[in-house]
């Protein structure tokens, strides 16, 4: 049913605001009148929030304010109740904020007109996977939503994890490169044309690591803003370029496929989502399809297309990825043990954690060993300047 913003006054004069919820907007008037309101504004919660896209777009993107596993958890378990989808929804609707509790009342009003739910989500694709979606249509055909809700809630709560622990271990060390980047751009384009007047007015011959530094002060002082908007400009086509040619994306992915760091990554995403697709009962072929949406990389995907095709026509998982040869050797001999055994999902799930450490201490080690280098590199960068500025000044403290 849908919802109404209203303004109205009450019988004493004073101004009302809230939600109301009516077949109609004509209902809804009818509704606040009966209730002793005069309304002086009427809107449809989803036209209001229409107007208010513009500039929501600008600020933190709607998939990162709706969070899917909080929600699909409290829908899985209120389903698992013997509560209704409809009512479920309706309470998290009440219970978000903004436009995240407006996405479920969207989806809620898009139920209650007949709509499968499965359906609905897939009305919103920048917020719901595609690989969820499919597995709530396996769901609700079978009758295990609610069960369904709380798995992909708790797989979700797993990746968030994952992501908020590798963003940790790498915060350190770019604050640290970004403040000796700003420290050496303040030195060169603030500090060292100000020393440059000493250095002229004494007229003494210059070593060559100071003429450098004074020579990039100055031109970071004159083009410093327009190098920066250049950086830019460059950084934001590349990605877009990267985002919106699929020629570029493919030859990108192709060649980060071969450093084992991403392999590795890529490797445990996809088998983590094709393993929690197998539990939930979702066809070998379907279910990598629907995993390899889950990965972002072009490459792969396209391998695994093919990977399923021939799948599809009654070959083995791992002697068609053996064919491609590009997979670990470690990789392939998991998935037929798997196979012969007749527990590939069971398998997938022991692969994906056994990648995910590897990536995780791969990445530690990483961080560890760019700390320390970082660090060093700033104070050798300090000891350059040092020796530039201080040297010459020296030299003219003793000519005085």
């Amino acid at each position: 049913m849908p919802t109404y913003y209203y303004q109205a006054l009450n019988s004493e004069g004073r101004k009302k605001k809230g939600y109301c919820e009516c077949e109609s907007q004509a209902r809804a008037f009818s509704h606040l009148q009966e209730q002793g309101l005069t309304p002086l504004k009427l809107t449809r919660v989803r036209d209001e929030m229409t107007r208010a896209r513009s500039w929501l777009r600008l600020s933190l993107p709607i998939h990162r304010r709706v969070r899917i596993e909080e929600a699909f958890y409290y829908l899985g378990l209120m389903l698992q109740g013997g509560g209704s989808l409809s009512q479920s929804l309706d309470l998290l609707g009440r219970m978000g904020k903004g436009r995240a509790g407006q996405v479920w009342l969207d989806i809620r009003d898009s139920l209650e007109s007949g709509n499968s739910f499965s359906w609905s989500l897939e009305q919103h694709p920048s917020i719901f996977p595609r690989v969820y979606i499919g597995m709530i249509q396996v769901a609700e055909k079978a009758g295990r939503l609610g069960e369904i809700l709380e798995r992909i809630a708790s797989y979700e709560e797993q990746r968030r994890e994952m992501q908020g622990k590798l963003l940790t271990a790498m915060a350190y060390p770019m604050v640290v490169l970004l403040i000796g980047m700003g420290a050496i751009y303040f030195l060169l384009s603030r500090v060292m044309p100000n020393i440059a007047g000493i250095f002229e007015a004494s007229d003494q011959d210059l070593p060559m690591n100071t003429k450098v530094l004074l020579g990039a002060g100055q031109w970071l002082e004159s083009y410093g803003f327009i190098l920066l908007i250049v950086l830019l400009g460059l950084a934001l086509a590349a990605y877009n370029a990267y985002k919106r040619i699929p020629g570029i994306k493919y030859r990108v992915d192709s060649r980060l496929w071969k450093l084992p760091l991403v392999r590795d990554a890529i490797l445990a995403r996809f088998s983590g989502l094709l393993s929690f697709q197998l539990k939930a009962g979702i066809s070998l072929v379907q279910a990598m399809r629907g995993a390899v949406q889950g990965v972002g990389s072009a490459f792969f995907q396209e391998r695994m297309e093919k990977a399923a095709d021939e799948v599809a026509t009654g070959r083995y998982l791992d002697r068609v990825l053996a064919g491609q040869g590009i997979f670990p050797q470690m990789y392939l001999t998991a998935l037929g043990a798997g196979q012969k055994a007749g527990q590939l999902s069971g398998f997938l799930e022991r692969l994906s954690r056994i990648l995910e450490r590897e990536v995780d201490n791969t990445l530690r080690r990483i961080v560890g060993l760019v700390e320390p280098l970082l660090i060093l590199l700033l104070g050798l960068i300090v000891a350059f300047f040092v020796l530039a500025v201080m040297g010459p000044i020296f030299d003219l403290t003793a000519q005085v």
